[in-house]
């Protein structure tokens, strides 16, 4: 059954997604509608209905769950081809990758997975490997030896740390809006203590929901608010002291003085809307990685692979079949 959306109205979003900024190395720049005008414009995609999507995604996917270390990890495999492994922000579930994985699965065996939960008594300097390890037993588990890796957020930084500890399991990586570090405030700080020991989930928590329809919202489709209703609703059913443990790792995380060790080719994704702090990040990480490249996507706002998933499919296609460094 198709689940592509039946609905052809036309709207900036899908304008947008007939336009892609060119690609290079070094540091990326926005790119203007003056600068790209002139250039060869590709059919616009037919906008996916994310509710006929998700369906489909749960009713045609593969449920899995592995124990790890005593807890369960559970998630979903879709598709057929080389393995691609989905990594998770801070927040949400791996249903928010849905809409994504459903485009690429005609090319990739896609995996994805929701974060393992935080153990009792474990230490912050240990959160990071414990996230390494559990990506490897996922691996372990599904038979791959090597695989490449789609993250976002603080995916992109468990990529990292796994392809630092394992850069010979992952093949290649895309990671959407990454850092090798994230400086956290004395408020920042003190807020996570007090959340690892706070019940309820974010959907609680005050003014959240205002902040994220600051960041969020003015960059989705306009003729479907639901696709950012979806988004919100799966960020906000995260467990407090869930997202304050991944939280809390960043503290302890600083993979800058480890990225020239790596020796793994990374895509790294950008888009307008980043945000200063997530300029400085990925221009750390382009001047720090041997055999990293940017892509620059315009009017998607900072959860493109939501809002503009095609343009996402399609770098993460082209990336796949690039040829690997001499």
């Amino acid at each position: 059954m198709s689940v592509a959306s039946k609905n052809n109205r036309a709207s900036r979003a899908d304008e947008a997604d007939r336009v892609e900024a060119p690609s290079g190395g070094g540091a990326s720049v926005p790119v203007s509608a003056s600068a790209v005008a002139d250039e060869p414009r590709e059919p616009c995609p037919t906008p996916l209905d994310w509710r006929e999507v998700l369906a489909e995604f749960r009713a045609a996917g593969d449920p899995w769950e592995i124990d790890f270390d005593g807890s369960a990890i559970s998630g979903r495999t879709i598709g057929a081809g080389p393995p691609l492994y989905f990594l998770n922000g801070l927040v949400g579930s791996h249903e928010t990758y849905a809409l994504l994985a459903w485009l690429l699965r005609e090319e990739f065996r896609c995996v994805l997975f929701d974060h393992p939960a935080p153990r009792n008594g474990s230490r912050t300097r240990d959160a990071m490997i414990e996230h390494v390890r559990a990506l490897s037993a996922i691996a372990d588990a599904h038979g791959d030896v090597r695989f490449d890796v789609f993250a976002s957020g603080f995916g992109g930084l468990v990529a990292l740390a796994a392809m630092a500890k394992e850069g010979n399991r992952v093949r290649r990586a895309a990671i959407h809006a990454g850092f090798a570090h994230r400086r956290l405030t004395l408020a920042e700080r003190t807020l996570i203590r007090l959340g690892r020991w706070c019940p309820g989930r974010l959907r609680h928590v005050p003014m959240l929901r205002t902040i994220l329809r600051a960041n969020h919202l003015p960059w989705f489709p306009p003729f479907d608010q639901s696709r950012y209703d979806f988004l919100e609703s799966d960020a906000l059913a995260t467990p407090i002291r869930d997202a304050a443990a991944r939280a809390d790792a960043l503290r302890s995380c600083d993979l800058r003085p480890r990225l020239a060790e790596i020796d793994v080719p990374v895509l790294l994704i950008r888009t307008e809307g980043e945000g200063a702090a997530a300029t400085a990040a990925q221009q750390e990480l382009e001047s720090g990685l041997k055999h990293a490249r940017s892509e620059w996507l315009h009017t998607t706002g900072p959860a493109a692979f939501l809002t503009h998933p095609h343009r996402v499919a399609k770098l993460i296609r082209e990336f796949a079949g690039s040829e690997p460094p001499a």
